[in-house]
């Protein structure tokens, strides 16, 4: 009984993703991930850490069809491990409506947020959960000069300083 309360407590998104994502556990190396989603290639994002990305179309958060992943980017955290995953989608204000007003159901409200301060009009916006760290969720978004998105992507992590940096709570 004990442990049946520990875990009703730890929240939607530790409910939804404690122990992995995308048919993947957090333990997983980087010869699973291939494994599980060949085709793809390693690269590293812009801190220097290994990522594979491939296509994969995908139901996410039990959304329409014409809402499904097109790829999939897995991020190696600190200890060698699956850290996150980044589902990107179509870039398009319907598929944007449809992942936020989902992940707002499911998740309830966000309660962090990361924009792009440095620009008269923000181009990108990140709206977070992080109630139940180490597990985050982020949905973001980047846009063009005249405001039409370029990516809409869903992220759902294990170490949730990857995504700490630069969030105003709300």
């Amino acid at each position: 009984t004990t442990l049946l309360a520990g875990i009703a407590s730890a929240g939607p998104v530790g409910d939804q993703y404690r122990t992995g994502a995308f048919g993947l556990q957090w333990n997983a190396g980087k010869s699973a991930i291939q494994t599980k989603y060949p085709g793809g290639t390693w690269d590293m994002d812009d801190k220097g850490r290994d990522r594979y990305c491939a296509a994969s179309r995908q139901s996410l958060l039990k959304l329409p069809p014409q809402h499904q992943t097109r790829e999939l980017c897995f991020l190696i955290g600190s200890d060698g491990t699956l850290a996150s995953v980044t589902a990107r989608m179509d870039a398009s204000l319907p598929a944007l409506l449809a992942v936020v007003n989902r992940s707002r159901t499911v998740f309830g409200d966000f309660d962090a947020v990361r924009r792009d301060e440095a620009a008269i009009q923000s181009r990108s916006t990140a709206m977070l959960w992080t109630r139940d760290k180490p597990y985050v969720v982020q949905v973001s978004s980047s846009n063009d000069a005249d405001g039409r998105p370029q990516e809409v992507a869903f992220t759902v992590a294990d170490e949730a300083a990857l995504y700490a940096e630069g969030l105003a709570q709300v």
